[in-house]
């Protein structure tokens, strides 16, 4: 979250946050944020138009960290690798911890937030925001391997982008699957498809 957030805004959306770690967004009621948080009704108000909006906001957030992280690995192996090889390497090391089966609650969430933006313009709109800068902290990534001859400068650095992230949430339709594809074979068949890639 920002520095420069109120406090009582980041109190807010921080236990929120907590109250998702255990919950979907339709079980957490407002009474029990603010009495979580310790935050008078009008002080939510003072900083939110409504209740819905402090679950997009934290929803929007908890988003956006998940991605991060995977962003931040990424950024360490393209900065860290000396060769094509080990750079690729270590892209298959990242997909294994982001395909773990254990993240399948984030996963799900992630598809959840996604699903519920579709009801709401200004949640949609709030979401496309972080979306963007999302894909574009990916983008970079991609263009410096480019720039380094480590993936293939022939390929769209934003169609690739959105390719990595769509086959890690993608990953949530096995999550519910009665017969599910093992990690192994899921992790294969990624190495497999981004051959060309390189």
């Amino acid at each position: 979250m920002s520095g420069s957030m109120h406090p009582t805004k980041a109190r807010l959306i921080e236990t929120t946050s907590k109250m998702l770690d255990g919950s979907d967004p339709q079980h957490i009621r407002i009474d029990h944020v603010l009495e979580s948080s310790g935050v008078a009704k009008g002080s939510l108000y003072h900083h939110f138009h409504d209740f819905p909006e402090l679950l997009e906001v934290t929803l929007v957030i908890r988003f956006g960290r998940t991605v991060d992280v995977t962003t931040a690995m990424m950024n360490d192996v393209t900065r860290e690798s000396e060769s094509k090889e080990e750079f690729w390497e270590g892209m298959h090391e990242v997909t294994i911890v982001t395909q773990n089966p254990d993240l399948a609650h984030r996963r799900a969430e992630r598809a959840r937030t996604i699903g519920m933006a579709g009801s709401s313009e200004r949640f949609r709109a709030s979401l496309a925001v972080e979306q963007e800068r999302l894909t574009s902290g990916i983008v970079d990534m991609i263009r410096e391997a480019q720039s380094k001859g480590w993936v293939n400068q022939s390929i769209d650095a934003w169609a690739l982008a959105i390719f990595i992230q769509a086959y890690t949430l993608g990953r949530a339709v096995d999550d519910v699957a009665i017969t599910r594809v093992s990690t192994e074979a899921w992790n294969d068949l990624i190495r497999m498809v981004t051959q060309p890639l390189r």
